[in-house]
């Protein structure tokens, strides 16, 4: 059990608390690093028939409505939801691994109800790692969370769907803890909200084994696995996002690009590779970039906000180190148009992409 002191306000701090929950639910990443993400299907209020497709067993039925409610008093008890786990190497074949999580407002508590789906859509419900997460009032100034497993002496873990039980007691619940007593809303979405984290999962796997060699021959100075695996991490989310934009907007020609303070060069690199036509600039040329072959195009040259650096006939402008370009010029920084902050060990950059407008600013 933990404490923490907190707001007498009881519904509010079951607010608060589900909000802490909520970052465990969708972004399992933030603290499970062998995860990607989640893909969360909202089901609205439900009641017992929700739970039923997991229970082809009377005991097995009567244990978990126990461990759920005890009793329930009401038709529709729980808001629900299902979420699949997508672990960044996908070590379960075809299966998918995912979780039904029922929110109970009146009893102040979240389950999670993991099951195994096969390719024919046929479940298995994970009856040893069956958990719940409780909030309790110890008076009117303290508050506490506890974690119940339904059977604890059989739980499963391989560290990545399924997390080692202790480490939810002693990890977990310590953070939810400390963002529920933080708890802050945000205007600013997540950055991997804004794709399908499932395709960015996939692709970044088939990137990291397509350029994992440039690690065995980097010849810069600098450490070669941050930089290798960085810049394929960003070369994913650019790739799966301008996917999303050609789609949305029924675009066949793949979108140009330049990079302004390109650096080591490995992400015009890659996104040239993939089909992608672009440049990137620097001023001061790297070792490395003898190694990519004319393919990759990248110029030695001080970037000098005027006229000739509006790139007019280009669809992004990427550039790392923005801070340092956008104050100059406002031509510049009125083309922003996302702000990419993502956390170790998939993306690890804080980075601006623009947008060029159609028209000239």
């Amino acid at each position: 059990m933990l404490q923490k002191p907190g707001n007498a306000k009881t519904h509010r701090q079951y607010e608060i608390t589900c909000t802490a929950v909520d970052v465990w639910i969708k972004k399992p990443h933030v603290v499970n690093k062998r995860v990607c993400g989640v893909k969360e299907t909202e089901g609205g209020h439900v009641g017992t028939e929700a739970v039923h497709f997991l229970l082809d067993d009377p005991d097995l039925s009567a244990q978990v409505f126990s461990f759920l409610s005890r009793e329930v008093s009401q038709d529709k008890p729980w808001t629900s939801s299902v979420r699949t786990i997508i672990p960044k190497v996908n070590c379960y074949g075809t299966n998918l691994h995912k979780e039904l999580i029922l929110r109970d407002f009146g009893r102040q508590r979240v389950t999670f109800l993991p099951f195994e789906e096969d390719s024919e859509g046929r479940v298995c419900l994970k009856r040893g790692n069956i958990y719940q997460i409780q909030l309790l009032h110890q008076d009117c100034e303290e508050w506490a969370l506890e974690l119940h497993a339904l059977t604890p002496d059989v739980w499963f873990s391989d560290g990545v769907a399924y997390p080692k039980l202790p480490w939810l007691s002693t990890d977990l619940l310590p953070k939810l803890v400390r963002w529920a007593t933080e708890c802050k809303s945000s205007e600013f979405k997540s950055t991997l909200s804004l794709l399908p984290v499932e395709k960015y999962s996939v692709m970044y796997q088939q990137l990291k084994e397509k350029y994992k060699a440039m690690v065995k021959v980097w010849p810069e100075v600098t450490d070669p696995e941050k930089f290798v695996y960085e810049d394929v991490a960003i070369a994913t989310y650019l790739l799966v996002l301008w996917a999303e934009e050609r789609a949305e907007k029924n675009l066949t020609a793949r979108q140009s690009f330049v990079d302004l303070g390109c650096g080591n060069g490995l992400l015009v690199h890659i996104l040239t590779n993939e089909g992608h036509p672009g440049k990137g600039i620097d001023v001061r040329k790297r070792k490395i970039w003898d190694m990519y072959g004319p393919q990759t195009l990248l110029e030695e040259k001080a970037i000098t906000p005027s006229e000739s650096f509006l790139f007019p006939g280009t669809d992004w402008l990427i550039g790392n180190h923005s801070d340092e370009l956008t104050p100059v010029d406002p031509r510049y920084s009125s083309q922003v148009f996302l702000l990419l902050p993502v956390l170790r060990p998939a993306l690890l950059f804080l980075r601006l992409l623009w947008k060029i407008p159609e028209t000239p600013v």
